[in-house]
Formats: structure tokens, C-alpha cells, sequence
């Protein structure tokens, strides 16, 4: 690993969990461990006129995003950024943004590529999962001509089980989308026929598990209040912190910054939410931390296909077994979920949390952001001078607090009941 990261995680195989990153020394709350740079990167909106609102993917955004870096636009002017000379369609921050552009992510290839998609209306009334897919998949082939050492890193990494209904059904629909529109791949392409149905099932698999979203901003309501619904602007394939295993309690957690750094601002930075010893395993929430245990295991099997038994899975899990069979006139078996999911962030997961006397009770209190509908986590920031600080950052909204206020406020929660 790179960017001093090499010095801090190994990688390990870990009976059970495959490889995994592990700390290669004592780490200190904040520390960061890895700064990644995305080797993909392509957007999460839909081609086309998007689907009906009852589709479960990213939704359409009334914001536009830089199409290379996919920093905001201001809205002033229209359109807004360096639009692409060629096709109209595609935004950029500016001429800066707009030249790397069209020598990696938005090659002439690419214009020319997703013009003619967009003007074959072949996905129009597709889930936007497809033009997602859609989207990826050109990325790939142009990344296979651009950086050939990073498409075969793409090629390396673990995919889902290649040969899940789902992932072919969706591979066999976009090899003859794409078949039909494509034009040929440039000079130098190694898949001058373009991708074969077989390349496109393995490449979906890997995106399927490696992808991060880099999401759209946190909208304030007032009232220490967030806007709780947001959607992914972008996904990115970041080689390294593929490698970071879930936890439903992560030891460290992911920052982006992507429309405040000035440079590297599509990196993820991967901070630790508290000491660990060395040789701990280092792992993420693939999700909010504050889902109940019946939606963690939702989430992970359909998205990651596993079932997670971390500690606070088996607490949840063992709590959840004790409360079947309860009487019918005066104990219910529990809340119904329907009920739980519409109960806002901090509440699902500190209240079952209680309700369970999970021993790390407390690390919800210290290090899951208290404004409302967030969900996000709080992390230090990184020490100064070797010296921890006790300011807390959140990895969504961005708030800082000192670490003691999350456990003040608690305790005044408390003392309320």
C-alpha cells in the first residue's frame, strides 16, 4: 500500500472472512489509515428519462455534477460548467476538468458512446440499476484502453458469485444494448469485438462489490435537522479500500470530501473511529450503523451476499429469539418492522440497542451523529502533533461536536425519561 498506509495495515487472510486489513501497529482515534483514489469512476443518474418513483435505485437529481470529477455546478449559469464541445450533454468544472476528461473518462469513444445510447432510447423504462450498469460497463471498456494495468487491478479484485440469475439476466440485456449501439473501441483497445457476454458477467459481479457511492450533499431543514433522503451522485471502483470487511460496529469509518477539497477531491479517506491494538482487523459499515439487526441482514445478503455474525448480530440475533413465543395480551414479540423502519436514525439504533443490553451500547451515544434523520458516524479528527483530539467529525453531515457532548446529551435523554 501506498500514501503511508503501508506502515499502518496489512493485508491478512482471516479464517471465515478472506482477506482482510488488519493494523500493522497500535491506532489512534482519527488516525487516517488509507487515502484512496478511484481507478473508475462514473455516474449514478439515470441515461434517459428516468423509471417511476416506486424503483428502489438512485433516483434523478435536480443538482448537475461535474462529469469528470462530479463536483457541484453551481446553478448560475446555463449550462452550467465547460460543457463538452462535441455532444452538449456532459458538464465539466472547467477547462481543467473538461482536457483530463477527455484524455481519460470522457474520451471521444465515450461521447460518442453514451450520444448514441441516449439516442437509441433502448433504455428508456428501465430500472435505473441498468443505466447505471450501462454507464460502468463503457467506463470499463474505455478504462481497458486509457490504463490497461488498471483495468486488469479491476479484473483482480473479488466479485459476487458470477453467475447469480440476476447478473446474468442484466448481462445478457446490456451485452445486446451495448452490441447494437457501440461504436468500434478505439486503436489499442485488447477487445476490438468489445466485451464479450462472459467479460461483461464477471465485470458486473466486481462492481457489484467493490462500487462506493459518493453521495449527493446534506441539505439542512432547520432545527438541527437533515434531509435524511439522499441519493448517490457517483460510484467509484477503489482498489484499495475494497479490502476493508463490514462490521455493523465498525472500527473506522469513510470520508469524502468532494465538493470541498481542492485537489483529489473524488479520494475516500478512511479514518479510525477509535484506539485499536495492533493486529485488530479494521473494518467499515457497508451502511448507517443504525439499521435494526432484521434490515443489516437484508441489506447484506442482497447486496453482498452474506450474512453477517459479528458480536452485535449475535447479541441482536440471540435477544430476537428470546422474545418469540412472549404471551399475546400483554408482551408483544417485538416491534414490528414496518414500524421500526419508520422510526427515525438514532432512535432504531440506540433504542434496540437498550431494549438488548448490548454491552457497546455506549460507542452509539459517543460516535453516531445526533441531528436528526443523519445516521452518519463521528470520528476525530486526525491528531495534531501526535497529541488526540476531541473534536468529533461526521462522516455525513459534517458536523463537529466535542467527543463528551454525544454522552451529555444522553444523559439529559435519560434523566428526561
Amino acid at each position: 500500500m501506498a500514501d503511508g498506509a503501508a506502515s499502518l495495515l496489512n493485508l491478512a487472510e482471516i479464517d471465515g472472512r478472506g482477506l482482510a486489513l488488519v493494523a500493522a501497529r497500535p491506532l489512534r482515534g482519527g488516525q487516517i489509515v488509507l487515502r484512496d483514489s478511484p481507478i473508475l469512476l462514473y455516474s449514478a443518474l439515470p441515461l434517459t428519462k428516468p423509471p417511476p418513483p416506486s424503483s428502489s435505485s438512485s433516483s434523478s437529481s435536480a443538482a448537475c455534477y461535474c462529469d469528470h470529477c462530479f463536483r457541484i455546478l453551481p446553478p448560475s449559469s446555463s449550462p452550467p460548467g465547460a460543457p463538452c464541445p462535441a455532444c452538449g450533454r456532459h458538464a465539466f468544472c472547467g477547462p481543467g476538468c473538461l482536457a483530463a476528461a477527455a484524455a481519460t473518462s470522457h474520451t471521444p469513444w465515450v461521447c460518442q458512446t453514451l450520444s448514441r445510447l441516449v439516442a437509441s432510447r433502448l433504455l428508456d423504462g428501465q430500472p435505473v440499476e441498468r443505466h447505471v450498469q450501462a454507464r460502468f460497463l463503457i467506463a470499463a471498456c474505455n478504462l481497458a484502453t486509457v490504463s490497461p494495468s488498471n483495468f486488469q487491478l479491476l479484473l483482480s479484485l473479488q466479485g459476487r458469485e458470477a453467475h447469480a440469475d440476476d447478473t446474468v439476466s442484466a448481462a445478457r440485456f446490456l451485452h445486446s444494448l451495448l452490441a447494437s449501439v457501440c461504436p468500434p473501441p478505439p486503436p489499442g483497445s485488447p477487445f476490438p469485438l468489445g466485451f464479450s457476454l462472459e467479460l461483461i458477467v464477471a465485470l458486473l459481479s466486481k462492481d457489484k462489490l467493490n462500487a462506493f457511492g459518493l453521495m449527493e450533499p446534506v441539505l439542512s431543514r432547520g432545527g438541527g435537522e437533515v434531509d435524511g433522503e439522499r441519493s448517490v451522485r457517483a460510484y467509484g471502483i477503489y482498489p484499495r479500500a475494497s479490502f476493508f470487511n463490514h462490521d455493523c460496529l465498525p472500527n473506522a469509518c469513510r470520508f469524502d470530501y468532494v465538493d470541498s477539497a481542492s485537489d483529489g477531491n473524488s479520494d475516500i479517506i478512511v479514518r479510525m473511529i477509535h484506539d485499536v491494538p495492533q493486529g485488530r482487523e479494521i473494518c467499515l459499515s457497508y451502511f448507517p450503523v443504525n439499521l435494526n439487526y432484521a434490515n443489516r441482514q437484508r441489506r447484506l445478503m442482497e447486496d453482498y451476499g452474506f450474512a453477517c455474525d459479528c458480536d452485535r448480530c449475535k447479541s441482536d440475533d440471540e435477544n430476537e429469539h428470546d422474545d418469540i413465543g412472549k404471551d399475546d395480551d400483554g408482551d408483544s414479540e417485538g416491534m414490528d418492522e414496518d414500524a421500526d423502519e419508520q422510526m427515525s436514525g438514532s432512535e432504531v439504533g440506540i433504542a434496540e440497542e437498550k431494549e438488548t443490553d448490548f454491552p457497546y451500547a455506549y460507542l452509539f451515544v459517543r460516535y453516531m451523529c445526533n441531528r436528526k434523520n443523519c445516521g452518519g458516524t463521528m470520528a476525530p479528527l486526525p491528531p495534531w502533533d501526535d497529541a488526540p483530539s476531541d473534536i468529533m467529525e461526521c462522516n455525513v453531515c459534517g458536523q463537529l461536536r466535542r467527543e463528551d457532548e454525544g454522552a451529555e446529551a444522553d444523559r439529559e435523554e435519560d434523566m428526561d425519561e
